[in-house]
Order: structure tokens, then C-alpha cells, then sequence
């Protein structure tokens, strides 16, 4: 047993950074294995094509995926595993992390569960799976069963390990790839009651050394052979260091790399030096979570400002950054019709103002605040719209059963029932683009993709 595939979804044009700091992982402990990507972009949720994909894997079988896809990969995998019983399935990434235990419980062709990064401790398993070695409780992490009893070894939460580059060589036609992705820190200071981060990693930002960040960014460079590229920051909290972003800046300058860049902002950690500082060294883009036009909504969710303040600092982006977006989300559980009319107000007046303004519906997040609050006024519902998943009614019928029998795990596919959630959908519909809404169902068939950094 000495074939390992690693296995990452593609949604976008970006390389996929998980697989290839996974790559870096198992290289470095002298493991042979193939990389493979899965082109979620041109396949979509097409189980035939996936497992098809799937099937030629090596007998030991490493998947990173997040929630979204779990339903597809699991009914592929079992399917996988009966045909070929002898092959060993590790999952990882944020997906499997938050429910490894039910997953490891619910399906016994899922051998184990990797929770958090995997770039260290996926060679640790995979040289013990080799050598025949049954001692697994030290590492971190993993979940599995042992005598049909599950095991669930000490977790420390997802941090991340960023290794010095990751295994670009290990993707074929790397030159021609004209956007990348990049860490400089990782962690999340914030309280946001609706999201998980927070409860799943270092709530302090562990950073990167800025010169091993430009060195990542200069090899990129080299890649391109100096043709021009587009970066990607993907750092939760990345302007929350004025001082260590404008010294960041600087250094790009300094470099004169042929690139644009783009970041996510917070209102509360913006003004005009850094927005100044930022255009100059490349950023042409800038990514804030709103949330809400409701300043109650917003205090109940822990944002941290007003969108009286969230205003200011948008149209003071925009001055600055070419692309400037707003993301907005609606169908909180406790959400009423003034504060979604709020929302729809700032949302159009954003837009008018040049804004790029977006419209989510709330996804459930496991165990976070809002989550662990409402959970049992989760229901499905085909009527309620979704930024990441087609309709129950374009999904293969094996995956919409496994979701209904096991909600625990697929809890990404549910939304929560409150009082005024057909008057709040009923006048949201107008702002939705035409692949959200009922009467387009072929373009939300064809276009209901998202992206994933996978495993690690």
C-alpha cells in the first residue's frame, strides 16, 4: 500500500494553495504521492465525472473539501469504497473538521479525519498506515475508529502551518495561472456571532515574517517570468496591523513586482493613509463584510460598527481601490422586516454610489453563536436562495436523502425558520442576480460552484 493521491476541488483560478502546502508536507517526509484537482469549475456537482475521478486514485486516498461538497464526495466514496474495499479515505479540511466525529460515526468507509492543518499531520498518518504501525493516538487531531469504538484524539484547534512555499512545481502549466493566493498571518481577533472562525483558531493573529512573505510573492514572479499577475491576500483579519500592511506596501513598491493585489478590509480598521498606502503599492480591490443595514442586526452580530460608519468608510474606499465591495446578509433567525429594509436601502444606495454590492443568504455555521442558539429551528426549504448550492430539485436524489437523514452533518444545506422569513424573502427577491432565483433554474444548474482552499 504505497500509492497516495491527494485530492482538492477547484472552484476558481487560483492554484490550490491547500494541496500544495499538503505537497509541501509530504515531501519534505519523503512520501511519494500524486497531487490531482478536481476542476469543480467545469464539472460542478456532477457525481459521474466525480467518481470517475475518484476511481483511479492511489490506495490511500487524502480529500480536502468544505461543507458545501461533503454530500457529494460521501455518496462517491462509498460508491469508491465498494468497488475498491482495500483503499484507505482520509478527509481534512473545513468541511469534515466541524462534524469528523458524526462523519467517522455515520459512515465507516471514512477511515479518518484529519481536524485542522493537515500539512504536518497527514505524512505522520500516512508513514504509520505503511509501515503497519498502529500506535495513532498522538497524533493531534485525528479522528477514527478503533475495536468499532471512535476515537477522537486531542484537538488544539485549525491552526494553520504555513510552510516556507508551497509545491508549486507540482501543477502542471503553473506559468499559465494568472492569479495566486497568499497568507501573511493567520487567526481572527473578531466576535462574530454568526461565524466559526473565531471558535476554531488562535483568536491572536499569528503573522509571517514579511520577508519570507515577499520571497513567496517574488517566486511567484519568477513563475510568471515577470509577465503580470494577480495576488490574492487571504488573510481574515489582514489590515487589523496598520503599521505591518503599510510596511507590507512598501516592500511591494520596493520589489517593483509586476502585480495587482487584493485583500479582505474591516470598516473599523480603515482610514485614508492606508487606503492611500495600499493603491499605490497595487491593491486594486477590497472586500468588506458589511452583514447588515440594521444597526441592531449589526450589534447583535457583534460587528463593531454602524453602517452609518460603514458608509463612510466604503465611499472613502472607493475613492481609493478600484473594486470596492460590500457583502450583506439576510434571513438572520431574529431578523425583522425593518432591519432587512434597512439592508435593501444601504444596498441600493451603495450600488448607486459605484459600490460592488453583494446579497447572501445566511448560511448555518456549526457551533457558532447564532448556530448553537437556533439550531432547532433549522429546517429545508426549497424556496430559500443560496450563493453556494443548486436547488434540492437539481441535486442527484442520493445526496438530498443523505442530507435529510443526517442533518447533524449536513447542516450547510439547512436554513433557519423564524416569523418573518417569507416576507423578508419575498422582498429580497428583486436584488438577487438571475441564477438565485426559482424561474432560473438551468443557470443555477450549470453556475452553482464555490471555492475551496481544501485540506490544510
Amino acid at each position: 500500500m504505497d500509492k497516495c493521491t491527494v485530492i482538492q476541488f477547484q472552484y476558481d483560478n487560483f492554484p490550490p494553495l491547500g494541496a500544495l502546502y499538503l505537497a509541501y508536507g509530504l515531501e519534505k517526509e519523503g512520501i511519494g504521492f500524486e497531487t490531482r484537482i478536481f476542476p469543480a469549475y467545469k464539472y460542478g456537482y456532477d457525481l459521474n465525472k466525480l467518481y470517475s475521478f475518484l476511481a483511479d486514485s492511489g490506495d490511500i486516498l487524502a480529500i480536502g473539501c468544505y461543507s458545501d461538497f461533503l454530500p457529494y464526495l460521501i455518496v462517491a466514496l462509498k460508491k469508491l469504497k465498494k468497488r475498491f474495499p482495500e483503499k484507505v479515505i482520509i478527509l481534512g479540511g473545513a468541511g469534515p473538521t466541524e462534524v469528523a466525529e458524526e462523519i467517522i460515526s455515520a459512515f465507516h468507509f471514512i477511515n479518518f479525519i484529519i481536524k485542522g492543518c493537515g500539512v504536518y499531520l497527514l505524512p505522520k498518518l500516512i508513514k504509520r498506515i505503511q509501515s503497519g504501525n498502529g500506535k495513532l493516538d498522538d497524533i493531534h487531531g485525528l479522528v477514527y475508529r478503533h475495536n468499532n469504538a471512535l476515537v477522537s484524539n486531542y484537538y488544539k484547534g485549525f491552526y494553520l502551518n504555513i510552510p516556507d512555499l508551497p509545491a508549486y512545481h507540482r501543477i502542471e502549466n503553473i506559468r499559465l495561472y494568472d492569479y495566486f493566493a497568499i497568507f501573511t498571518s493567520f487567526g481572527c481577533p473578531y466576535s462574530c456571532t454568526f461565524c466559526s472562525f473565531r471558535l476554531v483558531s488562535p483568536r491572536k493573529l499569528i503573522y509571517r515574517d514579511l520577508d519570507e512573505v515577499i520571497k513567496e510573492i517574488k517566486f511567484i514572479a519568477s513563475i510568471k517570468k515577470h509577465k503580470k499577475f494577480y495576488l490574492h491576500i487571504y488573510d481574515e483579519a489582514f489590515v487589523v496591523n496598520k503599521k505591518r500592511v503599510i510596511e507590507f506596501c512598501n516592500l511591494l513598491r520596493l520589489e517593483m513586482l509586476n502585480m495587482s493585489w487584493d485583500c479582505y478590509g474591516r470598516i473599523n480598521d480603515m482610514d485614508e493613509e492606508l487606503l492611500e498606502v495600499m493603491s499605490k503599492s497595487g491593491c486594486r480591490k477590497i472586500y468588506y463584510g458589511i452583514e447588515s443595514g440594521s444597526n441592531e442586526t449589526l450589534r447583535e452580530i457583534k460587528k463593531g460598527f454602524t453602517i452609518e460608519e460603514a458608509v463612510e468608510v466604503l465611499l472613502l474606499s472607493k475613492k481609493y481601490i478600484k473594486t470596492t465591495i460590500a457583502s450583506f446578509i439576510f434571513l438572520f433567525p431574529f431578523e425583522k422586516p425593518l432591519d432587512f429594509y434597512y439592508t435593501k436601502m444601504a444596498y441600493l444606495y451603495l450600488q448607486a454610489k459605484g459600490i460592488n454590492v453583494q446579497l447572501h443568504p445566511l448560511n448555518p455555521v456549526k457551533n457558532s453563536e447564532i448556530y448553537l442558539k437556533y439550531k432547532k429551528d433549522l429546517f429545508q426549504s426549497k424556496e430559500v436562495p443560496s450563493s453556494y448550492w443548486p436547488t434540492f430539485d437539481l441535486m442527484p436524489k442520493t445526496c438530498v436523502k443523505l442530507i435529510k437523514t443526517y442533518p447533524e452533518i449536513f447542516y450547510y444545506y439547512y436554513c433557519y425558520n423564524f416569523e418573518h422569513l417569507h416576507k423578508i424573502l419575498n422582498s429580497a427577491d428583486s436584488l438577487f442576480t438571475p441564477k438565485y432565483t426559482k424561474n432560473s433554474k438551468r443557470k443555477a444548474k450549470n453556475e452553482a460552484v464555490r471555492g475551496s482552499v481544501g485540506m490544510g
